[in-house]
């Protein structure tokens, strides 16, 4: 006896195989829809990734960026191409960087003048720094280093706060420049300290080291690595650094917080940015590489030969926390000095 169709059994068997085709199916483009950051940051990246970094070639900020730039293409398997976009104090590169469509190609690194204190001290800056930054890591941070010139009669802060207050207005500081973190830093101590003493701004540490060196200069404040360049130097003191633990580089320097000012606690440093906008998926897989990167043994050495603080991983949530205390911080320090700059 011959096989037999049964038209009925078969058109409820290919019915049943399409009904279950067409779920599928359905199942994965609603899966799709549902969670397209998944499927971007699968995809991500597939092309190279700019850096934009808002000051010159060769300064700590640079450094910092090619540092990490080298770390994250190992750890993303893509090129990423470091591009110097300086001027204003920062703004002119984080512009630039925030002005790029937020898809995770155009990244900024962030520096606490341009990331916070610019607008706070009246700069006009062509973006908002709280709504238009998203945070993706801390690339670095520094402290900054209480110097003297060598035959100043002082041996620590405490004996300059006294000589300062016994000659109101006679001594100066130096700072690389108006507005800068450290002119902030150094004000801010003053009206801690109570003290007069007249600021003098540079264009840059490398002309403020030299006054200072030359005696033409009492005080100055500079960089973590500014101060660890000419730590040999028989021609500077120094006093204090402004962070909360002591500097590695410099570790017979105490705190400005150990030598009686225990509030004092003032870091300036460098963050990997996107624009507001990029997906979260993107930006949680910028942060894990940065994590990962910064947990090498390798970056951590590299760092702290060019004068940076022991690094600190942190993921999205803690990265944004950490900018908005940062925040906090520096509203309190120019709203307590009151300084200001024009563009």
């Amino acid at each position: 006896m011959g096989h037999q169709y049964n038209k009925k059994a078969g058109s409820l068997k290919i019915n049943k195989n399409r009904r279950c085709l067409l779920g599928a199916f359905a199942g994965a483009v609603a899966m799709t829809l549902a969670t397209p950051g998944a499927v971007m940051a699968a995809a991500y990246p597939d092309r190279p990734i700019k850096m934009v970094v808002p000051f010159p070639a060769g300064g700590s900020t640079d450094t910092a960026a090619r540092i990490m730039a080298k770390g994250l293409q190992d750890a993303m398997s893509a090129n990423v191409v470091v591009e110097n976009r300086a001027g204003a104090g920062g703004t002119v590169g984080m512009a630039a960087a925030l002005r790029s469509a937020p898809d995770g190609y155009t990244l900024g690194v962030g520096p606490v003048g341009a990331t916070i204190i610019a607008k706070l001290i009246g700069m006009q800056v062509p973006y908002d720094p709280v709504k238009d930054i998203v945070p993706i890591a801390n690339m670095g941070s520094l402290p900054l280093v209480f110097a003297v010139k060598s035959d100043l009669p002082v041996k620590s802060l405490g004996e300059l706060v006294a000589l300062a207050k016994s000659k109101p207005g006679a001594l100066s500081y130096g700072t690389s420049g108006a507005g800068t973190p450290g002119h902030l830093a150094f004000e801010y101590f003053k009206k801690l300290a109570g003290l007069d003493i007249v600021h003098v701004p540079y264009k840059g540490d490398a002309p403020l080291t030299t006054d200072l060196q030359g005696g033409q200069l009492e005080i100055g404040i500079l960089t973590g690595p500014a101060a660890v360049s000419q730590a040999k130097s028989d021609k500077l003191k120094y006093l204090a650094v402004t962070s909360d633990v002591r500097y590695p580089q410099l570790s017979e320097v105490p705190t400005v917080a150990e030598s009686g000012y225990k509030d004092f606690a003032i870091t300036i440093w460098n963050l990997l940015v996107a624009p507001a906008g990029t997906d979260a998926a993107i930006i949680a897989s910028l942060n894990g590489a940065m994590n990962k990167v910064l947990s090498m043994e390798s970056t951590k050495e590299t760092l702290q030969a060019q004068g940076y603080l022991p690094p600190v991983t942190m993921d999205t949530d803690a990265a944004a926390a950490f900018v908005a205390n940062e925040r906090k911080i520096w509203e309190t320090i120019v709203s307590t000095t009151g300084v200001t700059i024009a563009n």
